[in-house]
């Protein structure tokens, strides 16, 4: 909002000068116009002139003004120079016998000199005002002007707000599908923006509390069935050997209930703890080899392709980590004991690939693979543990890096590979 705090002065300060030249320019005009010699000023200051003619050409001046009509629109009377005391500049043209002009509120005064260097003929008049005045009707229309120009500089912002305050409301009413069309107001593109990123968060965030609620409840309702018909078996049972067995079924099933809610706790806390972690530069280099190094022990087969320099991103290294280990542990699973993890950058990018050689991901796996409690399914691999989370976590972690992570078929082994973009720092 400070651009659009600094363009609005801007535009006002635009607006006030031009406004303000453009009527002062009108008012000058206007007031030159009255100057012009078929102009009742003009025309009284002839008629002062010619008083001054006349009056300076008799020898008694004051008999003719004795008897000077009161009705006169011109009232002229001989004053000492003394009662006038003028500046100097005025001083100097009625030495030069210029005739000086005077306005005040209510009359005009027209002064002269008379032959007599003592004497000044004063004439005076009242002022003569236009019908209408000029003065308030442009001040007026100034100020309307000024603030049509405004109005109309706002008006796209002002509709602009207007369709934000209506997709605001279609969205409170359930319309979670709801976006805004980016203008081309350039201090509201930022703020359509961020309507509609949280738009879609909100969208994404509200799917997966109805994936999490559906799926919670199939996943929660197999190993409770099992615990309930353990519970029902080892009452009916006698048999020491039996009952043992039983309650370590009920134990696994149990084991199993208290991982699958620690699962679901750490995803449903990963929007907390990701938005409050601590962003630096990472190397991904040395965390692939330690990370890597952790399934060495396992029955897995794990060849590195990575640069010898640097590949450096912002993030944070823990839920980096927790990506890596996902996507190996994946390719452990659904894999046949190999894989391939390769590093490289690509136009400003850093691109890492797991590649296993189970039997790969079919078109409609790529569309559901990455949600929650979505586990690959396939006829040649029966080997399906794990609750379905791995991968949704890790899209998320992407997700919150600006990155992007994808899985297609491999190019270089049999079986699926998963691709990380993360942005080079």
């Amino acid at each position: 909002m400070r651009q659009f705090a600094l363009s609005l002065l801007l535009a006002i300060a635009i607006i006030s000068v031009a406004t303000s030249w453009l009527f002062d320019h009108l008012y000058q005009t206007i007031t030159a116009s009255q100057q012009q010699p078929n102009s009742p000023q003009m025309q009284l200051a002839h008629l002062a002139k010619d008083i001054h003619t006349v009056i300076s050409a008799v020898d008694t001046p004051h008999s003719l003004l004795v008897n000077w009509p009161a009705q006169s629109l011109l009232h002229p009377q001989i004053v000492p120079v003394s009662e006038f005391p003028l500046p100097t500049p005025l001083q100097k043209k009625l030495m030069a016998n210029e005739q000086i002009q005077l306005e005040t509120d209510q009359q005009l005064l027209f002064l002269q000199r008379l032959p007599d260097p003592h004497t000044l003929l004063v004439i005076r008049s009242k002022r003569i005002k236009p019908q209408n005045d000029t003065a308030w009707w442009l001040t007026i229309l100034f100020y309307v002007a000024t603030m049509t120009l405004i109005l109309i500089w706002l008006l796209p912002f002002l509709l602009r707000l207007l369709r934000l305050r209506q997709a605001a409301q279609r969205f409170g009413d359930g319309d979670l599908s709801q976006r805004l069309q980016v203008g081309s107001v350039l201090y509201l593109r930022d703020l359509e923006n961020e309507f509609n990123h949280m738009a879609e968060r909100i969208e994404y965030l509200v799917q997966d509390v109805k994936l999490l609620s559906g799926a919670m409840s199939h996943e929660l309702r197999t190993p409770l069935a099992r615990i309930r018909l353990g519970m029902d078996t080892l009452e009916e049972t006698t048999d020491p050997i039996k009952r043992r067995s039983y309650e370590a079924k009920i134990n696994r099933d149990l084991d199993t209930l208290s991982e699958l809610i620690d699962k679901l706790l750490s995803y449903a806390r990963l929007d907390q703890k990701i938005h409050n972690k601590q962003s630096h530069l990472v190397d991904l280099c040395p965390l692939i080899k330690q990370t890597s190094a952790a399934f060495e022990s396992c029955d897995l087969t794990l060849n590195l392709d990575i640069p010898e320099h640097s590949v450096q991103i912002e993030g944070d290294a823990f839920y980096l980590t927790t990506l890596l280990t996902n996507l190996l542990d994946n390719a452990q699973k659904y894999g046949q004991g190999q894989v391939i993890l390769c590093l490289s950058t690509k136009e400003k990018q850093a691109v890492l690939s797991v590649h296993d050689n189970g039997f790969g991901v079919s078109p409609d796996e790529v569309l559901h693979i990455f949600k929650p409690f979505v586990r690959a399914e396939n006829t040649q691999n029966t080997i399906r543990s794990g609750f379905g989370l791995g991968l949704a976590l890790a899209q998320r972690i992407a997700d919150w890096h600006q990155g992007k992570l994808s899985v297609c078929n491999s190019t270089r082994l049999t079986g699926a590979c998963f691709t990380l973009t993360l942005p080079l720092k």
